[in-house]
This record gives C-alpha cells, structure tokens and sequence, in this order.
C-alpha cells in the first residue's frame, strides 16, 4: 500500500517536472502539454529526475535531506505568495460581478464536492510518517503532535491561499496546473514555475 501511493505520487512529481522545466528553459513556449515533443519533455524529464530525483530518493533516513525540505518549503511559501499576488482576482470579480456571484455559480451550482474529492485524495502523504518519525532527535508522541499539528496548519493555509486565489484569478479557464494560466514568456511566471520545479524535484 506504501509502495503503491509512493509510486503515484511520484509520477504526479515527473509529470509537474516534465510539463514546467521546458517551459522554465524556453524549449516550450508554452506549458500546455500537448507542445513540445520528446527531447523537449520526456529527455528532460529523464535526466534531470536521474541526476536530481533519484539520488535524493536513496537516502536512508529523513535527517539527511533537511537542507533540500527546507528548500523546498521555502519554493512551496514563495509560489504560494506569487500565485496570490499575481492572479487577477481584482478583474475576475469585476467581471463577474462580485464574490457572492462567483460563490453561488461556481461552488454551490456546479459540484463543490467533485472537487474536494480530489484535493483530499493530493493531501495522502500517510506513507512518510513512520520515516519522519524515527527521523527526529528525540521521537516522542508529545514532539510527534507538535510537528504533525504545525506541518499541517501550514499546510491547510498555503492550500487555502495558493486554491482560492488561483481560482478567483482564473475562474473557469483555471489549469490543473494554475501556473499554465500565467504567460510563458514572462520573468515572474516562469520564475514561480523554477520554484515549482524545485519543489517537485526536493519533495
């Protein structure tokens, strides 16, 4: 069951990696996933995760990747910030007439619960905890609690953030990935696509 849910979370990773490097590089103008071909998504896809994943994913204990997580967490906050700074939230809800009209079309009209039902499927991270666990300094239940309470209220909160906003700025038209909803081509889009990537490749 660990192996299983380790497997797919990992290939959701390649996929993000295959789908924002290439972008990031400019050997895709765009991140739809449909452009670009083998060398472009694929080979790049391979050779970064065997020199940058597969490395990190061999490490016999948790204690040993804390600088790349604290990386990665750092990526995580800033594309966080970035989605909620640049979204057009401002014009959507101008166009759309104000949040109580969004709020009515959008969530209660068309199937709120389709999508909670997939965002309680990404949030499956149960296979790392017995690792976590036996990685801290002194492993009782009163530190578990505090490190489990923590890491998930800040969870919960980037989610919220990165979600909502992603969402008000884009509405309808908001990608899978909400960083494909930005342009290609400009320096602040691609560098929170680096940062995505980072994450990707340090989580």
């Amino acid at each position: 069951s660990m192996f299983v849910t380790a497997y797919g979370a990992m290939v959701a990773y390649l996929l993000i990696i295959k789908d924002t490097l290439p972008v990031v590089w400019g050997l895709v103008d765009d991140g739809d996933a449909s452009v670009g071909g083998f060398v472009e998504r694929e080979l790049v896809m391979l050779l970064t995760s065997l020199t940058v994943v597969v490395p990190l994913s061999m490490q016999r204990d948790f204690s040993s990747l804390s600088f790349t997580s604290t990386i990665s967490v750092v990526a995580d906050l800033l594309l966080v910030v970035f989605v909620a700074v640049y979204a057009p939230i401002g014009e959507s809800l101008a166009n759309e007439g104000g949040l109580g009209n969004i709020i009515q079309n959008s969530i209660i009209e068309k199937g709120f619960f389709i999508g909670f039902g997939v965002l309680t499927v990404a949030m499956c991270c149960q296979h790392s905890a017995f690792i976590v666990a036996s990685s801290l300094d002194n492993p009782t239940p009163k530190r578990w609690s505090i490190v489990t309470a923590v890491s998930l209220s800040v969870s919960v909160l980037c989610c919220l953030v990165l979600g909502v906003a992603g969402y008000l700025g884009f509405l309808d038209e908001t990608s899978g990935d909400v960083l494909n909803n930005f342009e290609a081509d400009t320096a602040s889009a691609n560098f929170a696509r680096a940062l995505l990537a980072i994450t990707m490749f340090f989580t």
